[in-house]
């Protein structure tokens, strides 16, 4: 900052937040570096490029065919007083490198990693991106890189990650919801930088993996080749209930952002219940393809819209038709067809089954959700494989859809009403309330 410059590592594609945030403190973004090729989100980098002339920087074995600096182990990056050492750390992906950061206005040093997938809080990025073929090998690289580098480093090094709580790029089923870390922190309390010895790595590094969303597949290489420059946030504009309509029939697809109770009491028929929260463009992504125009139903408020449009330019979508004008009350009083999906609470649902209704529970959790405890009878099909795994269900069958808290749950419902099962029913609350409600519980395997 005293020299009025600064780097950017990893940035997302809405650069408008690193612009922003540079302004504030009166600096020019004069970097932005890579850490590998992400399988998760589309880089910002050459969007920096393009908008500042930042010089972008990435690991030569990364094969990027944009304008960059390639690296190698050991290349020095300066930013002012602050040195950036790229360090090969290899394991998420083989040209992963991370950051290593020395202040020469400081004594000592290096002062800070910039670790990408390397090293996260209490867990590590999964090796199992780039198919479970390469895993082993990857996973093998990975336990030399914390045994070899990380591990020589000082405790007080201080690790900001690029993944964090949450991400599917962990290969922990669940993340803290810390950001950094410390080098000591990590090799007290990190169990991937405890193994002892690789097959113990392994172990942790390949068991339980929650699904891979299906964007990912084409995530490396929309960053291998440069994302298209936006330029600025794409705006998205009002279109009337009947705009909406005919762009529906015409293959658009409509994501419905309200609550789930919201979209169960009535919607726009073949929409997708994506409740919005900090997942909701990871689930578009798992279920829209990239060249679908978008078209959002939500509540008027243009803050959700602006956030929505970040979350999903992230995971690739470009194409946005706008908005349902006046949301549903609008859609509604044009008199056009409105689809609705019946919903029921834990203590309805423990009804049914203690009675003689034939409903069955399918739990859409992760798996490991569903083996650490689940609702008496429940199947499991995790909700990202559903789109394809649909057609394991009979048809003829009641459904309860069923998730931890309600949302996943609405998502799943309403992939099934879009493929024409006639017989679905929404749990709000997901198990949560049925364990709030003191009802039984099954565990383990079926």
């Amino acid at each position: 900052v005293n020299a009025k410059v600064c780097a950017v590592i990893d940035p997302v594609r809405d650069v408008d937040l690193y612009l922003d945030e540079a302004e504030a403190l009166g600096c020019k973004i004069t970097h932005s570096l890579e850490t590998h090729v992400h399988n998760d989100f589309v880089s910002g980098s050459r969007e920096l490029a393009a908008r500042v002339g930042a010089t972008v920087c990435a690991s030569g074995a990364g094969g990027l065919i944009f304008q960059h600096r390639s690296l190698r182990e050991g290349d020095v990056i300066d930013v002012g007083e602050v040195k950036l050492e790229a360090m090969a750390t290899p394991g998420h992906t083989p040209e992963h490198v991370s950051y290593l950061v020395t202040d020469t206005s400081r004594d000592g040093g290096p002062h800070a990693l910039f670790s990408g997938g390397a090293l996260l809080v209490g867990g590590v990025a999964r090796s199992d991106l780039l198919g479970k073929d390469v895993a082993p090998f990857l996973g093998r690289h990975f336990h030399q890189t914390i045994r070899t580098k990380l591990s020589e480093l000082s405790d007080d090094v201080a690790v900001y990650p690029t993944h964090g709580g949450g991400s599917f790029c962990l290969a922990t089923p669940s993340g803290s919801g810390a950001t950094t870390t410390t080098i000591g922190q990590e090799r007290g309390n990190n169990a991937f930088f405890q193994a002892k010895t690789e097959d113990e790595f392994l172990e942790l590094a390949l068991s339980d993996l929650p699904p891979i969303p299906a964007y990912y597949s084409r995530m490396a290489a929309i960053n291998t080749r440069g994302p298209r420059i936006l330029g600025a946030l794409p705006e998205v504009y009002p279109l009337s209930p009947n705009e909406v309509w005919v762009r529906i029939q015409r293959d658009s697809s409509a994501i419905d952002l309200r609550k789930p109770e919201a979209f169960a009491k009535g919607h726009v028929p073949r929409s997708y219940s994506v409740p919005f929260g900090d997942s909701a463009g990871t689930w578009v992504g798992w279920l829209v393809e990239p060249d679908k125009p978008v078209i959002f139903i939500a509540d008027d408020d243009p803050a959700v819209r602006k956030e929505m449009v970040r979350q999903l330019i992230r995971v690739g979508y470009d194409i946005f038709d706008g908005y349902l004008d006046g949301g549903m009350d609008s859609w509604t009083q044009t008199r056009l067809p409105v689809a609705s999906l019946d919903a029921m609470t834990a203590e309805e649902l423990y009804a049914k089954l203690e009675g003689s209704s034939d409903i069955v529970p399918l739990d859409v959790r992760f798996g490991y959700e569903w083996r650490t405890e689940r609702i008496p009878g429940a199947v499991n099909i995790e909700l990202g494989n559903l789109t394809k795994d649909h057609d394991k269900l009979s048809r003829e069958a009641s459904y309860a859809a069923i998730c931890a808290a309600g949302v996943r749950a609405s998502t799943a419902a309403s992939i099934l009403k879009r493929e024409g099962f006639k017989d679905v029913t929404l749990m709000l609350g997901g198990t949560n309330a049925w364990k709030e409600a003191g009802y039984p519980l099954e565990h383990g395997e079926s």
